[in-house]
């Protein structure tokens, strides 16, 4: 099946002025939304590319909401914070807590950042049912608390990145986007270093988003 029309929308600029975009892969109107974020921290760029593997694809009944990047300040800059400094994925308002200096430094109030602003306007208006957050380098699928356990077990069988649970990090956007979405599932996959095997991921993704159609 031929990929639908792409729609870029600008949702938010970042800390420096750079676009934040997100396109959209399929019809407006289907019932199923997916939204699927290559990265959050801009030393983490390996879920770009299966991003951009996605916009070329079609499934009916879903509407694929893409951001290649969440914080494009940090990728041209190949660091994990933006540029304040902020690890974006401890700045959400949920359970955002302060006290964390350098690598993990929150911000200094919950929702402070440009990008975090951007991306929960964008959560907000879509409303996904599903949210999959590419990170690196652990080589895991994140266990999400108290969402679809289903889903995430067949990404990683798929994908071959084992089912782990990690400590309850403070501000982070999954927590936040469960919390919004009370019957949504968010999660985040942890792939390895260096490049993604992209059709792997893909065909998870798809598998997950035809998931929601039945």
């Amino acid at each position: 099946m031929l990929a639908a029309a792409l729609a870029t929308l600008v949702i938010g600029h970042s800390a420096e002025g750079r676009e934040i975009r997100a396109t959209r892969v399929g019809d407006e109107q289907a019932p199923v939304t997916v939204l699927v974020v290559g990265d959050v921290h801009g030393n983490e760029p390996a879920g770009e590319a299966i991003v951009q593997a996605l916009r070329k694809t079609n499934v009916d009944g879903v509407q694929f909401w893409l951001v290649r990047t969440a914080n494009p300040d940090g990728r041209a800059d190949r660091t994990r914070q933006n540029a304040r400094g902020v690890d974006l994925n401890r700045n959400f308002p949920y359970r955002w807590a302060p006290g964390a200096k350098g690598t993990y430094y929150p911000g200094p109030k919950a929702g402070s950042e440009p990008e975090t602003k951007a991306l929960m306007r964008l959560v907000r208006r879509i409303r996904p049912q599903l949210g999959i957050y590419y990170h690196q380098h652990m080589g895991i699928t994140v266990r999400a608390r108290g969402v679809d356990a289903k889903v995430q077990r067949d990404y990683a069988r798929r994908t071959g990145l084992p089912l782990r649970s990690l400590p309850n990090y403070h501000g982070t956007a999954i927590g936040w986007q469960n919390h919004l979405i009370k019957d949504g599932t968010a999660f985040v996959v942890e792939l390895k270093a260096g490049p993604a095997p992209v059709k792997r991921h893909v065909d998870a993704v798809l598998a997950a988003a035809r998931s929601y159609t039945r």
